[in-house]
């Protein structure tokens, strides 16, 4: 939920402002002053209550443009969300060059208020979120999770000299069918929705008993028999804990991004599409990249992974050409290696080619140079 301050002049507007905040579930008024705020006042409230949004009567249209450049003074990132009677047609200039974010206009419903609340933030904290990177299959099945998991490991401290040493969390965002904990063989009391549920209130004592920690991974697990619940804003505030504690953050997806994940692909600095050599993981892979279009993902950020290749079948060059996104890497099929993994709990082993093409995916993504006496002909990434 977001912290917000509320600057109106009239009661029955900010009853009014009051009560979608409450249906949305997404604000909480910290601070409601029925009139625009002196600059000592301004100042004071800011500091005091730190909000993540104002919003602000415009029916005094000076006034307000007044308050909304002090705000900018005190504060130049938090999003203004201005209402009321005061705006017309055409101000929108106006509004813009004073520091509003975003305009409610009237008649502001449910859906209105919450729209603006997801514009408003996405506008002033929409920035990319360097450590952050997801991974999404083509089609279910296809080695997202293997890729995203031994990512996180070649990534971290616990194989030896093929590791990395990051601080790595991986999220496992597959609410309904994740597996990881399968495959680790590890059970937690606590999983990543209850840390979507208390995202607003996280702090050291909460995360430390949410995060499970594994082959010096850290896990924020799944829990499939958990009802699922949560928005974009349980995952805004999820990845805003994290992002200056570890290196790296990894998401495992789904492959249907929905209204609540859309979060993570718009935050990360790299969105991994993974498909295989087969027909039906070929087919869907555009659509994959045209629905992250669809929810505003740059194409330069999106990015394809091609996984259990085999020599002779469609290379990264033509998987590039035909879904029109680059290849970053292609992953040799090797199913002995992946299945010893997964009995013993482990991720893939070093010294193996697939273990070794982690080894290069991982400094990769790390930004390391790829050692001369380790050449890997069948992976390519950039």
């Amino acid at each position: 939920m977001f912290s917000a301050v509320l600057f109106a002049r009239d009661p029955t507007d900010a009853a009014a402002v009051e009560q979608l905040a409450v249906e949305s579930k997404q604000v909480s008024f910290g601070k409601i002053l029925y009139r625009l705020p002196q600059d000592f006042e301004l100042a004071q409230i800011l500091n005091t209550h730190v909000p993540n949004l104002v919003f602000l009567d415009l029916s005094d249209w000076n006034g307000a443009l007044v308050t909304a450049n002090n705000i900018r003074t005190y504060s130049d990132r938090t999003p203004i969300i201005g209402f009321g009677g005061g705006w017309q047609p055409g101000r929108d200039a106006e509004c813009a060059a004073a520091g509003v974010t975003e305009v409610m206009v009237s008649p502001v419903t449910l859906k209105a208020f919450e729209d603006s609340v997801e514009r408003a933030i996405q506008k002033m904290n929409g920035a990319v979120q360097e450590n952050l990177l997801a991974f999404l299959p083509a089609k279910a099945g296809s080695g997202a999770t293997t890729i995203a998991l031994n990512a996180a490991g070649y990534l971290g401290g616990a194989l030896g000299k093929e590791g990395l040493g990051k601080k790595v969390l991986l999220i496992e965002g597959d609410l309904h069918s994740g597996v990881i904990s399968v495959l680790l063989d590890s059970r937690s009391r606590w999983s990543v929705l209850d840390a979507l549920e208390n995202a607003g209130q996280l702090d050291y004592s909460l995360w430390t008993q949410f995060v499970t920690k594994i082959h010096g991974v850290d896990f924020l697990l799944a829990d499939p028999a958990k009802k699922v619940f949560s928005s974009w804003t349980n995952y805004h505030h999820l990845l805003d804990f994290p992002a200056s504690r570890y290196d790296h953050i990894l998401v495992d997806l789904p492959e249907m991004v929905n209204d609540a994940t859309v979060e993570i692909v718009r935050r990360a600095k790299s969105v991994f599409v993974v498909c295989t050599p087969e027909l039906p993981s070929l087919s869907l892979a555009p659509q994959r990249c045209q629905e992250l279009a669809t929810r505003g993902i740059p194409p330069d950020k999106i990015t394809l992974l091609l996984n259990r290749w085999h020599k002779g079948e469609l290379t990264g060059s033509q998987l590039a050409e035909l879904v029109k996104h680059p290849v970053s890497a292609v992953f040799r099929n090797d199913y002995p290696s992946v299945s010893r993994a997964a009995k013993a709990h482990q991720f893939i082993a070093p010294g193996g080619r697939l273990g070794e093409s982690f080894a290069h995916f991982a400094r990769a993504l790390a930004g390391q140079p790829e050692p001369v006496s380790s050449p890997l002909a069948f992976l390519r990434f950039g």
